[in-house]
């Protein structure tokens, strides 16, 4: 019988195996084509595996800037590296076409593509004449998004921050920039950076580039070996350095999405495997229900390979069918991560089903036919196995055959619960997370960003006046109550620090001065916020020619001041001296995973000059609404630009969701571990629900005459499921084994997860028993309330 010829007598069956595999294989390849391209797929660069992130080591962390005689010492001293590239991160306003836009960007060296080893699709990149030159280069993103991929734009004018920029080159499609969110890059000048000469001020990242042969060990024993010569000269600057940190630049820019998508794919995997034992036992059964024809053709001569080959072909018609179908609906679940983890996953942009997703689906495939139909087909293909016409008689193949759907009912079990502890350890770890107070409460609180442009805001006093500007013409609004701004909004992810020390005690030594996160804000932020605080807020007489104050965080004051209230202590920054006047409570600056951080505020007013370039290009404002705060986002942004057209407004969000994106890739991962724990419980059940009604309906003519001899029912129901549930417990015990190395395995990757935790597995275990229990009682309950008459009749 051909493979086509059988299947279209079982038309249903076949097509619930295409199906299953169809969604098996889809969900495994969808999640492939998202790791691929974020994980596997390299950088457009050459030779990236050369390519380091470079961070300082410092006392307080491991990835600071370095400051521009520092690196240049670096430069010179090394012997492992193949070049240095220094860049930080900018913003720029694009005017001139349509509204404002604030778009990311980073000033970078000349040298910087060199080093990354990447050439523009059009145009050129940097060279050392473009120091001093007014040109920019275009992500490929960035120009097919806002100039609509003109390949004429290469030596077209642009407006960037009020000033004409030339563009000269865009960069190919699928290259990041070091800072994910950056569009374009303009040159980098170190010669005429006020900073150029002050050994303490880090304000370069650097990307490097490994000589062949280099290790990262042995280039960071080298680089640290500089360090350390630095330290010991600029005892001053230099005290906190403790080293350099090398990291390799694509996993850098991957970040935690790493260990998230292999969970992921790992979970999917599993859960392929719970489905290909689902279509074994559903192919046993029809191996079972023709045992005659089998054995007629034993009887005519044909050898147990012959008979193999047949059901291995007709095993791998309908899988390969649905492998085909797997492609599309892999594509289908890769569009879907793409848009659900679009915020939360890097190099998203070219995800799609290229040639290595193509020979994932084809390995994924044959594997599935080897687990779903070798086997069974080996095991039953022989003569003395289906040489017995009784369907019912007792015999060895019978015995064999039982085993081995047990065999897999246990392995559905165990895998299930695997993926459900999986799934119980993430919810709880993203429930733990979302009960951390985050410090504020944004219920009714609008959050948006605005970028001035620094040409004409270059002073505090020019940043201060459009401030005050702004804050009447909100205030005015008849959806809003209150507003303020801060340099750095709560989970912005941004960092800004300084140094610090108490004032009358003893000036540290260099390596023990005590750092805080530096905010500066308008008066009644704390207000808007809803930041609790004790002593004062700051208001509209803390000016520049007034007392120098501050506030802080109740971490700072722990720091100092355990006993005692800090209000009126002075605090050392820079030059100044700042006076406390209140202690707000502690807010999550980083996440809300993140430990409680020392805070210094200071008000707008009294902002230093050197911050005025910073605040200017990120300025976050916060405004109270009198109703849901999306329906002043209008209103607002009419105002600003009413204003000041120039002024580009970006990231209007509502704090609630600012909070809510601050834990998007956990949620994004709670949410795809609970949706394969769930289709892994249900497709367990369904092996376990099959199987035992496919052994009742085999052993109808036994339990007709049980109940003909008087049997109890609850007697026959325990008697028949015996097997069943020694099987499901087999299953729950390897589980609840392997359940516990998972927990291991993922205890680094989840929030507050305690580790092995014995009631989540036992929780896990009994849900899972529980529902597997009902599975197979129900068709055993059914088989037992035949008449039977009936059920003697049937045999």
């Amino acid at each position: 019988m051909q493979p086509l010829a059988y299947w279209k007598r079982h038309l249903p069956v076949a097509a619930v195996i295409v199906v299953t595999v169809a969604l098996g294989i889809g969900g495994a390849t969808g999640v492939y084509a998202v790791v691929e391209a974020v994980l596997l797929r390299a950088l457009p660069v050459r030779d990236p595996e050369r390519l380091v992130w470079m961070w300082n080591a410092r006392v307080e962390r491991d990835r600071a800037p370095f400051s521009a005689p520092d690196l240049t010492d670096y430069r010179t001293d090394n012997s492992v590296l193949d070049g240095l590239a220094p860049f930080t991160n900018w913003t720029a306003n694009l005017t001139g076409i349509g509204d404002a836009e604030r778009l990311e960007g980073v000033r970078v060296g000349p040298e910087f593509f060199d080093v990354l080893g990447v050439s523009a699709s059009l145009g050129r990149t940097f060279t050392g004449k473009d120091v001093s030159e007014q040109v920019a280069i275009l992500s490929d993103q960035l120009w097919r998004r806002r100039f609509g991929g003109d390949s004429s734009i290469v030596g077209q004018l642009v407006s960037l921050n009020g000033t004409a920029h030339t563009i000269i080159g865009v960069l190919p499609p699928g290259f990041v920039f070091p800072f994910r969110d950056a569009e374009l890059a303009v040159p980098l000048s170190i010669k005429t950076d006020p900073r150029r000469s002050d050994r303490g001020a880090g304000f370069l990242r650097v990307v490097a580039r490994l000589k062949p042969g280099v290790s990262l060990s042995s280039a960071k024993a080298n680089l640290d070996a500089i360090a350390t010569r630095l330290r010991h000269e600029y005892p001053v600057t230099n005290g906190k350095r403790l080293g350099v940190n090398l990291f390799p630049l694509d996993q850098e820019i991957v970040g935690d999405a790493r260990a998230l998508l292999l969970a992921l794919l790992a979970a999917v995997t599993l859960l392929l495997l719970v489905a290909c034992a689902n279509i074994a036992n559903l192919l046993l059964v029809g191996i079972t229900s023709r045992r005659r024809e089998l054995s007629l053709r034993a009887a005519l001569g044909a050898s147990r390979k012959q008979l193999a080959l047949q059901l291995l072909s007709e095993v791998t018609v309908v899988v390969g069918v649905g492998g085909v179908g797997g492609l599309f609906v892999g594509q289908a679940v890769a569009r879907v991560l793409v848009w659900w983890g679009g915020t939360t996953l890097p190099r998203l942009e070219h995800v799609g089903i290229t040639p290595g997703v193509t020979v994932f689906a084809l390995a994924a495939t044959i594997v599935s036919a080897v687990l779903c139909g070798v086997t069974p087909a080996w095991l039953f293909s022989s003569p003395t196995r289906v040489g017995s016409t009784d369907e019912n008689r007792t015999s060895s193949a019978g015995v064999l055959q039982g085993r081995f759907r047990r065999g897999l009912v246990a392995a559905q079990i165990g895998v299930a619960l695997v993926l459900l502890v999986a799934m119980f350890l993430t919810v709880r770890s993203f429930s733990r997370l979302q009960a951390v107070n985050p410090g504020f409460d944004g219920r009714n609180v609008l959050s948006l960003q605005l970028a001035l442009p620094p040409v004409r805001y270059a002073t505090p006093a020019a940043i201060t006046t459009f401030a005050d500007k702004l804050t009447t013409d909100l205030t005015n609004l008849p959806v809003v109550r209150e507003v303020a701004a801060i340099s750095l909004l709560p989970l912005s992810g941004l960092l800004s620090t300084q140094d610090y020390r108490i004032a009358g005690k003893p000036e540290p030594p260099p390596e023990e001065i005590p750092q805080a996160h530096y905010r500066i804000v308008t008066p009644r932020y704390f207000h808007v916020m809803g930041i609790p605080i004790r002593g004062r807020e700051f208001d509209d007489t803390d000016r520049d020619a007034t007392r120098r104050v501050a506030i802080i965080s109740r971490t700072f004051a722990d720091r100092h001041w355990r006993d005692a209230s800090p209000v009126g202590e002075h605090i050392i920054v820079a030059t100044d001296s700042l006076e406390i006047v209140g202690v707000c409570d502690d807010v999550k600056q980083f996440g809300l995973e993140g430990m409680a951080t020392a805070d210094l505020y200071v008000p707008l007013r009294q902002m230093p000059a050197n911050q005025a370039q910073f605040v200017a290009g990120r300025m976050y404002w916060v405004a109270e609404t009198l109703d849901h705060p999306l329906k002043a986002a209008d209103p607002v942004r009419a105002a600003v630009r009413h204003l000041d057209k120039d002024v580009a407004t970006s990231s209007i969000r509502p704090m609630p969701y600012v909070l809510a994106a601050s834990v998007g890739s956990r949620r994004f991962n709670t949410n795809l571990m609970s949706i394969a724990g769930a289709a892994s419980l249900l497709l367990a059940l369904i092996g376990v629900y099959s199987i035992t009604a496919f052994s009742m309906a085999r052993r109808t003519r036994e339990i007709g005459i049980r109940l003909m001899l008087g049997a109890q029912p609850a007697q026959i129901v325990v008697t028949l499921l015996a097997a069943e549930w020694s099987a499901i417990i087999v299953g729950l015990a390897v589980g609840a084994l392997t359940g516990v190395i998972a927990a291991r395995l993922l205890a680094s990757m989840l929030f507050a997860s305690g580790g092995v935790d014995p009631l989540v597995i036992g929780a896990a275990a009994a849900t899972l028993g529980i529902a597997a229990l009902i599975a197979s009682y129900l068709p055993a309950r059914r088989a037992i309330r035949r008449d039977p008459v009936d059920a003697l009749r049937l045999q």
